[in-house]
């Protein structure tokens, strides 16, 4: 069996001699290359060509993900795991811009960093289990926020100035009064509201408008 080769970089020693035993430890892996800053990172990517390389964000000089850039001009197909401390969707996004094919954190477990670097190997796009549930997270968080005005475009002017009344608390007598019209009608435009929002109470229906900003 081949043996993978992989560059290690981060500006801390204890952590790159850490990493660099964990990596060491498996008969098919070989840290031909550590780093202790950015541009050390790229002239030893340049030197040693690496199948794998985990880069430290956060590195004097050179951060890494400028180094992930600068190695992705000098090899377009060179395979990059970004090792962070920062569960962050802002450094997420700058980290697959830039081109790495991994956002892990230094706090996963062994088996985690050594399935991971076997993945890249095929091209596949590897995460931490917590920055996977941060990405779910934020997907969710903003397809309900896409919904929203979705949901609120089915709605007449009268309905939503009616469900406006019906989050105040009011009673359908009392929008009634304030309307001008019956009661009877105030309860036919409460259950198309609640229809077309897909609830099946005033409970549900004043939840979801507030917490889709809907009024």
């Amino acid at each position: 069996m081949s043996v993978i080769t992989i560059l290690v970089a981060d500006d801390h020693s204890v952590v790159r001699l850490g990493l660099t035993s964990i990596l060491n430890s498996v008969p098919t892996f070989k840290v031909v290359a550590e780093a202790s800053s950015g541009i050390e990172a790229v002239d030893l990517y340049k030197e040693f060509k690496p199948d794998v390389c985990l880069l430290d964000i956060t590195m004097p000089e050179l951060d890494g993900i400028d180094a992930c850039r600068e190695i992705l001009k000098e090899d377009a197909d060179a395979r990059i795991i970004m090792m962070t401390i920062h569960l962050d969707e802002k450094y997420l996004n700058e980290v697959l811009e830039a081109g790495a094919l991994g956002y892990m954190l230094k706090s996963s477990g062994k088996d985690e960093i050594i399935n991971n670097i076997h993945r890249v190997l095929n091209n596949e796009r590897v995460f931490s289990k917590a920055v996977s549930d941060m990405i779910t997270t934020s997907f969710l968080s903003r397809n309900r926020k896409t919904e929203a005005p979705k949901a609120a475009s089915k709605l007449t002017k009268r309905e939503k100035e009616i469900l406006g009344y019906i989050v105040d608390g009011k009673t359908n007598q009392e929008i009634a009064e304030v309307l001008s019209i019956s009661p009877r009608t105030v309860e036919t435009h409460r259950s198309n509201l609640m229809h077309k929002m897909g609830v099946k109470n005033t409970a549900a229906l004043v939840k979801k408008a507030l917490a889709e900003d809907m009024i």
